[in-house]
């Protein structure tokens, strides 16, 4: 029979503090319902609460930035941003087509009536 090695305690550690920073930014940052989080860890609700507990008091700055951080972008909110994304897409659309058609307007005017539109307006 072959020994495994020991996990130090410091990895135990880290293990731990990383799985709570998850579970804490799943719930506060990503939104997932409790639901959500029991059923995809493996948690049972007092353990879940506990964890939320225990992060909140030992890291209260991370803490805070991770509350904020969610409360920032909820999905109404990114929903919007999406709309505002895709109306300036296609705005900006519609100002590249006036700009190249009002050079193609400029080249055609000196081509044809041999006059020079960008410098007409200015003396």
């Amino acid at each position: 029979m072959v020994k495994q090695p020991k996990e130090s305690r410091y990895s135990k550690d880290a293990n731990r503090i990383n799985e709570m920073k998850e579970i804490y930014e799943l719930h506060y940052v990503h939104h997932l319902q409790e639901k959500e989080i029991l059923s995809q860890r493996g948690l049972k609700r007092g353990v879940y609460y506990k964890i939320l507990r225990t992060f909140a008091s030992e890291y209260p700055e991370l803490a805070d930035q991770m509350k904020k951080k969610g409360s920032e972008i909820v999905p109404d909110d990114y929903r919007k941003l999406l709309e505002e994304v895709s109306t300036l897409k296609t705005e900006l659309k519609n100002e590249k087509l006036r700009a190249d058609f009002y050079e193609e307007m400029v080249a055609f005017g000196k081509e044809v009536y041999g006059i020079d539109l960008k410098k007409a307006g200015t003396k």
